[in-house]
């Protein structure tokens, strides 16, 4: 969950949405987290994802930045957590000479103005390699903006083509590529048609007001979860399916 949201939560369920990412990422990073892995994810949010992921890589130290933390966020959280370790800035975690063997740009790039200089300067750091793998989600069409852009700070929504060829301009591999959750662009197709033809949508995502039960929320998430496994079987015949959101898993180019 974006920390823009974190204090209008007034639910205790989390959303299918959110459960079923935490999965998607995870299928995605098989393959390259062999063992123990520093995983860097920038623009981390509440942490939620980081719970999920220590199920799956348990031995792996987690690394999370996101300048909307407060300070006595980062003392709480760093005290809480045993393998994860909270920053409010990346200077901080570059001050300590760790290697990111992962790096999580997981719906980051579409809140930044110069996308192009904020991967250009990422990548310059001397916690980045060549054996670094870099994954990156954002949101799917830009026709498909809404109030719920709008709301979270959204300059743009990227079409795969678009950010393949923004990585590609900083020497990116493109590793591994596609779309997931192809039943979630009908729903939003509605709420743009709504939005323009009959009034703007509230000043949330809708993350925060899921109050379905136990049940609701599992029959949700994986449907959300089949809908990505049924996409990456599509991918493995060469048939791309779109979906509301894309994703690249790449490293740096051989010099």
């Amino acid at each position: 969950m974006d920390l823009k949201e974190r204090h209008r939560i007034d639910c205790l369920s989390r959303h299918p949405w959110e459960i079923s990412r935490g999965k998607v990422i995870a299928d995605i990073l098989q393959g390259t987290i062999d063992g123990v892995a520093n995983i860097l994810d920038i623009g981390c949010g509440d942490l939620f994802l980081e719970e999920c992921l220590s199920q799956y890589y348990p031995e792996s130290c987690f690394f999370c930045v996101d300048i909307a933390f407060t300070e006595e966020e980062v003392t709480f959280f760093n005290q809480k957590q045993k393998n994860i370790s909270v920053y409010n800035d990346l200077k901080a975690f570059a001050a300590e000479n760790q290697q990111a063997d992962v790096i999580l740009l997981l719906d980051v790039l579409e809140h930044i103005e110069d996308p192009l200089l904020f991967l250009n300067q990422l990548l310059d750091s001397p916690f980045v390699t060549k054996d670094t793998y870099l994954l990156v989600t954002v949101p799917a069409f830009q026709g498909l903006y809404t109030s719920h852009d709008r709301f979270l700070g959204h300059y743009r929504r990227y079409c795969l083509g678009q950010l393949k060829d923004l990585l590609c301009k900083v020497r990116l591999e493109n590793r591994q590529s596609g779309y997931f959750y192809f039943t979630l662009l009908l729903p939003r197709f509605l709420q743009r048609l709504k939005e323009k033809w009959i009034s703007e949508g509230k000043g949330t995502t809708g993350l925060v007001e899921w109050k379905g039960g136990k049940m609701l929320t599992g029959v949700l998430c994986w449907v959300l979860t089949m809908d990505y496994r049924i996409g990456k079987f599509f991918r493995k015949m060469g048939i791309g399916l779109p979906g509301l959101s894309n994703y690249i898993l790449c490293k740096k180019e051989p010099v």
